[in-house]
């Protein structure tokens, strides 16, 4: 076991606060209330400002050989990396879909429970396997 980098531990708990703020947003389509575009905006562009260059910098080292890992967690990383940056860009498909209905007095999340559950139960898996992997890779 290796001590966790910083930046590691940052992302891993704000990582669980981005969630929060994305099953707020979904919430508040779901119960018809206005869509919250300043917490849309602030949690895309932190999950991109933040977890997304995380996740870069981390690929990065892995592949450049910087970062030693055996070939079964490189392959964990990747899938990993592949599945949230997967569901980031869903989520900010969605939530444009969803301010743009919203606008038209349209409720996307609400008028689509098989696409909404669907995206929360990736996004769910997502988080979920990033932690799971930092507590593999730095707990274990």
């Amino acid at each position: 076991m290796s001590a966790a980098p910083a930046f590691s531990v940052f992302s891993a708990v704000s990582e669980l606060f981005v969630t929060a703020g994305v099953f707020y947003i979904v919430r508040r389509n779901w119960t018809r209330r206005t869509f919250p575009l300043g917490a849309f905006l602030a949690v895309a562009l932190f999950e991109a400002f933040v977890n997304v260059l995380y996740m870069s910098h981390r690929a990065a080292q892995a592949s450049s050989g910087a970062d030693p890992l055996p070939a079964g967690l490189k392959a964990a990383f990747a899938a990993h990396g592949l599945l949230s940056l997967l569901a980031y860009l869903v989520f900010v498909v969605l939530g444009i879909f969803a301010y743009q209905d919203q606008r038209a007095g349209r409720f996307y999340f609400r008028e689509r429970p098989a696409l909404t559950w669907s995206f929360l139960g990736v996004w769910v898996v997502s988080v979920g396997s990033g932690e799971a992997l930092f507590a593999v890779r730095y707990l274990l």
